[in-house]
C-alpha cells in the first residue's frame, strides 16, 4: 500500500513544525523513509524475536505482515513541496535567513556559503542573506577574542590560531588582518 497524500502532508507538516527546512532537504527526508509501520507488524516482529531460539517452521501465511507500506514517489513529494511553497509554509529564503542567523557568529562566509549550497539554496539567495550580516572581519575578530584573546607569542601559536579560524570558514585575508591587528594593538583580554 502506497503512502497516501494525506500521510505525506502530515509528515511534512510535523517536520516543518519543528524547524525550517530547505526544499531539497525536506524532499530528501520525505523520500528517505516510508510511512510508519502498522501496529500488527510490530507485534509480529516482537513475537518473532521471542521465538528466535525456538525451532520454527518457515514463514506461514499468518506470520506475514498484513500490509506493506511503500516509499512515496518523487512525483508525489514534488507536488506536495510545490503546494507547501505556494502556501508559504516552505521557503528557501526563510530557511537561509534562519540558518545564517544561527551560524554566522561562529562561522565565516565561505563555510556558510558552502553549507547553504549543499542544502540546495541558490547563489542569489545566499548572497542576499550574507550581505545582511555583520562584516566577516568583525565576526572573525569577535570569535578570535573569545577563543584566544591575545596576540600569538610565536609562530606555532600563530599557526594554531590561523588553523582554528580557517576551519571556521573565514577567509585567509580576514584571518591575517585580525591576527596582525592584535599584534599591533597589543590586544590582551586577560589584562583587562
Amino acid at each position: 500500500m502506497a503512502a497516501t497524500a494525506d500521510d505525506l502532508r502530515a509528515r511534512a507538516l510535523r517536520l516543518l513544525a519543528r524547524r525550517e527546512y530547505s526544499r531539497q532537504e525536506l524532499g530528501a527526508k520525505l523520500l528517505s523513509k516510508p510511512a510508519p509501520r502498522l501496529a500488527s507488524r510490530s507485534r509480529q516482529r516482537a513475537q518473532s524475536l521471542a521465538d528466535e531460539f525456538a525451532p520454527a517452521p518457515a514463514f506461514t501465511a499468518d506470520t506475514l505482515p498484513e500490509e506493506v507500506y511503500e516509499a512515496p514517489t518523487e512525483k508525489d513529494v514534488n507536488a506536495l513541496l510545490d503546494d507547501l511553497e505556494k502556501r508559504k509554509m516552505l521557503s528557501d529564503d526563510r530557511y537561509a535567513e534562519m540558518r545564517i542567523r544561527l551560524r554566522a557568529p561562529r562561522y565565516g562566509n565561505t563555510r556558510l556559503h558552502q553549507e547553504l549550497s549543499q542544502k540546495g539554496i541558490d547563489r542569489d539567495t545566499i548572497a542576499a542573506v550574507l550581505s545582511e550580516q555583520p562584516d566577516e572581519l568583525s565576526r572573525c575578530r569577535d570569535l578570535w577574542l573569545k577563543k584566544f584573546g591575545r596576540a600569538p607569542r610565536d609562530m606555532n601559536e600563530r599557526m594554531k590560531q590561523t588553523r582554528h579560524l580557517a576551519s571556521r570558514g573565514f577567509a585567509m585575508r580576514t584571518i591575517q588582518q585580525v591576527i596582525r591587528s592584535a599584534g599591533q594593538t597589543g590586544d590582551d583580554v586577560s589584562e583587562a
